[in-house]
């Protein structure tokens, strides 16, 4: 994770003048620490998400929360979650709405074909998923560029909206393709590796997948960061 850590100077006072500011040398329980608050995100996401209607601000206060440690290499508190997951209680209804009826387009598509139902037989089950992972993967990213915008405004920012982050993530898709293809091959991954372990430890997992999404989008897309709060006035 030194990938995610800007350089922070140790001494409180300025750099000289055209020297470079020195890294702040981390031990073994600043990793520990990330590990656990990534962790903790992931399951307090999933209880949060547990009532179903509050899945979509589950998702986007955990994806700010995640944002902000991406980077400031810190964690929000949790009166400051709290007030970004209940002004997204709302607006998080129409998506999750959407995600919903896509996920069940992509089940009964499945269900025909494997009955017969539909001409095509495996590889057209094969295909069906394989669009069911690529939503996925965009709807990945935009959880993300909400996670983003999100802690760049504040909790007590305008906020951009799930209508502004998808337009931002349909950006990004357009300029690096190869953004929501990795992201995709996260949450496949994610999803395989749910499969093989304990069911009580996949909301940990969750954690881990969201910071997989943020860092995919720092390193393939550095360039095109935007502020999506300037864009959605």
């Amino acid at each position: 994770m030194d990938d995610l850590r800007r350089l922070r100077t140790t001494d409180p006072q300025s750099p000289e003048p055209g020297q470079p500011p020195q890294p702040i040398q981390r031990d073994w329980r600043d990793t520990l620490r990330a590990a656990s608050d990534l962790a903790l995100t992931g399951i307090v996401m999933t209880v949060a998400a547990l009532p179903v209607v509050t899945a979509g601000a589950a998702a986007g206060a955990a994806s700010a929360a995640v944002a902000t440690y991406t980077d400031q290499e810190r964690f929000p508190g949790v009166r400051q979650t709290a007030r970004v997951f209940a002004r997204g209680l709302l607006p998080g209804i129409p998506p999750l709405l959407a995600v919903v009826a896509f996920g069940v387009l992509i089940r009964l598509n499945v269900h025909a074909l494997s009955v017969g139902l539909v001409p095509g037989g495996r590889p057209l089950i094969w295909a069906t998923l394989l669009l069911g992972l690529a939503g996925a993967g965009f709807a990945g990213m935009v959880v993300v560029e909400l996670g983003r915008a999100t802690a760049a405004a504040g909790p007590d920012g305008p906020g951009t909206g799930w209508r502004v982050a998808l337009r931002e993530a349909g950006r990004l898709v357009v300029a690096r393709p190869a953004v929501p293809a990795a992201s995709a091959g996260v949450l496949g991954l994610t999803i395989a590796i749910g499969y093989l372990i304990q069911a009580i430890m996949v909301p940990i997992l969750a954690g881990y997948a969201l910071l997989a999404l943020h860092v995919i989008r720092r390193r393939l897309a550095p360039s095109t960061a935007t502020d999506a709060t300037a864009r959605s006035s």
